[in-house]
């Protein structure tokens, strides 16, 4: 989307204040979602497509904010990057570390139900067939979308529910890299266009 190599520091708090000033519905992990699954399926849109989407998404008028049409163009083109990459690099936009589990617990359920989303809308069935195992991890990520820890669970420690935690980000994590490299050589013959339909 842009010739310059994207740069921005994932700060979840950044983009749910910038949510806050547009009066958005939805959330930032919600929308990274979405757009890591719209580009895993094999979605390419250029900047005004990806704005548009993201106005439509979130429900709002318009973002007229320079900065703000900034930070989410960068965001594109760093997700698509990240995917990209041998190193595996991909990073989901959450809650940071000192935020409360539950919360960080919500926005990954919230991460997963915009993934499937955005893959759903994105998945062209003339043309890509599910393996069992993108499959399984479909039906993995719809699981953990509804996941939640219950503070007076007495069977789960505070540490042992963030370690739990943590595991279930890194296996979102690979889940979203093996589906993106599983449709994404037909992605580089023919980039589909952005769905309309995103709600």
């Amino acid at each position: 989307m842009t010739d310059t190599k994207p740069q921005l520091n994932y700060v979840f708090d950044d983009f749910a204040d910038m949510f806050v000033e547009l009066g958005a519905f939805g959330t930032p992990s919600e929308l990274h979602g979405l757009l890591t699954g719209q580009l895993a399926a094999g979605v390419r849109a250029d900047a005004e497509a990806w704005l548009a989407m993201v106005v439509a998404h979130l429900d709002v008028q318009a973002i007229e904010d320079d900065d703000d049409k900034a930070e989410l163009v960068v965001l594109y083109d760093m997700v698509l990057e990240q995917l990209t990459e041998t190193n595996f690099g991909l990073q989901l936009l959450l809650p940071e570390d000192d935020a409360e589990l539950a919360g960080r617990t919500e926005s990954l359920g919230a991460w997963c139900t915009g993934f499937l989303s955005g893959f759903g809308l994105g998945f062209d069935h003339s043309k890509q067939k599910l393996s069992s195992e993108i499959t399984d991890s479909m039906e993995d990520l719809a699981n953990i979308a509804q996941v939640s820890f219950d503070a007076e669970d007495e069977d789960l420690t505070e540490d042992s529910a963030e370690i739990s935690y943590v595991e279930l980000v890194e296996y979102v994590r690979l889940a979203a890299i093996m589906v993106f490299a599983e449709f994404n050589l037909l992605a580089e013959s023919g980039p589909q266009k952005v769905p309309q339909q995103l709600h």
